[in-house]
């Protein structure tokens, strides 16, 4: 018997995919402490300021100075220290190709969660291939981060709503909260909503929560390490959030069209020394993409009660859930757009099919 189309083609994407991702790696991780990212024709390839803030966490956890903070940098870094004694012939001084094999397997596991969504909502080969559209990943496989890793927990939230298994999605909180703390923060949201036939007074209850608790934290505690902190209207935010604790309530709405925007700014990818910021191209297929499936995306704001009763429900409010938690980081970076994107780009597709079944 010969294999379905879909499978197949997805058999020779998948392997490709791997081997581009292996190939950057060669050409811009692998030494990485040659790699200054400012000069020569392709720059910016890799997330260099966040991969030594690991780095250092991972060296503190093996001497025993672990201390816990709100910026969670030592949860990913004791992911790292569990997987360096597990697999101790892949860890160099930098963990660059420790890193490499572990994004890549979770990569590998985002594809088949993607095509099991895929089979669900009966998206067919077009389905399947729109995930290779997203050439983030090759730029996410590399060094120490957490992006992959969230973006199999938005694609697996999916899954696990659209078959009724959100206790599963509870039961996980605790290591979602080990990643990413907004990871915890976005399962507990996305159960709250989906257990509502009629989630808009929650969504309202909950914007108002999260922002409130959210510009409280940005007084008391460190909700993002300040080696990651930005300026600009990032640095307004937390200093207005200091006086009135109300800066996420009142500006999310822009914070919300600057993610948008510097999702988009990616189009301008020459750099001021004239080279190419490499992590803005490779948003680019996905971004274009989204640009083609914009009028049936667009259902999500006019139609949005009407998907709240279909087999969409669950994306649906898994981009309100991420939303809601990912608002409450004072940052604005579109690399968080990217993280939500596969999503957005699966109901694109389901509203697609629909709209032509309904024709």
């Amino acid at each position: 018997m010969s294999r379905r189309p879909s499978t197949a083609v997805g058999m020779v994407l998948l392997p490709g995919l791997l081997l581009s991702c292996l190939v950057y790696y060669l050409a811009f991780a692998a030494d990485i402490n040659s790699y200054d990212g400012e000069t020569g024709l392709f720059q910016l390839a890799l997330n260099l300021h966040d991969h030594f803030v690991y780095v250092g966490s991972i060296e503190r956890i093996q001497v025993g100075d672990v201390i816990y903070a709100l910026s969670n940098d030592i949860g990913i870094a004791a992911i790292y220290v569990f997987l360096s004694g597990l697999f101790p012939f892949l860890v160099d001084p930098d963990f660059t190709l420790l890193a490499l094999v572990f994004n890549c397997g979770v990569l590998c596991s985002c594809y088949v969660v993607y095509t099991r969504i895929c089979r669900q909502l009966g998206l067919g080969l077009a389905g399947r291939i729109s995930f290779f559209a997203n050439t983030s990943f090759v730029y996410f496989a590399q060094l120490i981060n957490k992006d992959l890793l969230t973006i199999f927990a938005f694609l697996l939230a999916v899954h696990l709503g659209m078959r009724r298994r959100l206790g599963l999605l509870i039961l996980l909180v605790p290591a979602l909260a080990l990643v990413r703390l907004q990871l915890a923060v976005f399962a507990l949201v996305f159960v709250c909503l989906m257990h509502s036939p009629r989630p808009w007074r929650r969504i309202l209850l909950l914007y108002g929560a999260t922002s409130l608790i959210a510009g409280i934290l940005s007084v008391v505690a460190s909700v993002i390490g300040e080696d990651s902190l930005g300026d600009g209207f990032s640095a307004f935010l937390v200093d207005f959030n200091q006086h009135y604790y109300v800066g996420y309530l009142l500006f999310n709405p822009v914070r919300l069209l600057q993610y948008v925007l510097d999702a988009y700014a990616s189009f301008f990818f020459w750099t001021d020394t004239g080279g190419i910021d490499t992590a803005k191209l490779l948003r680019l297929p996905q971004l274009v993409l989204m640009l083609l499936l914009l009028k049936p995306m667009s259902a999500f704001v006019t139609q949005f009660g009407y998907w709240l009763s279909t087999p969409a429900r669950p994306m649906v409010l898994v981009v309100v859930a991420f939303l809601l938690a990912w608002l409450m980081n004072p940052t604005v970076n579109a690399r968080y757009v990217m993280l939500i994107t596969p999503v957005l780009v699966l109901f694109a597709l389901y509203v697609r099919k629909q709209q032509r079944q309904s024709r």
